[in-house]
């Protein structure tokens, strides 16, 4: 199993603003199909996973946001 990482920006029309969310999946696809599953695409902007970025495990440790996106935090795990 995987941890996938998808973040959220200061817009409002995300489900949360600055942090991220975690989805424990064992490919991309299981992963989206998952956060879509929780967080449905925007009203015309079907399509488009509701969120700002998304990184695997390798990505998210190198950024290790953690420890330098001060402010911003895990908002939810999705299993």
């Amino acid at each position: 199993m995987n941890r996938y990482y998808y973040t959220f920006g200061s817009d409002l029309g995300f489900p949360y603003q600055n942090g991220w969310v975690v989805v424990h999946a064992d490919s991309w696809e299981e992963a989206h199909r998952k956060f879509r599953a929780r967080f449905s695409d925007r009203l015309g902007h079907e399509g488009t996973l509701n969120c700002a970025f998304f990184y695997d495990e390798n990505r998210w440790r190198e950024m290790d946001p953690e420890h330098t996106w001060h402010g911003w935090k895990c908002w939810e795990i999705i299993e």
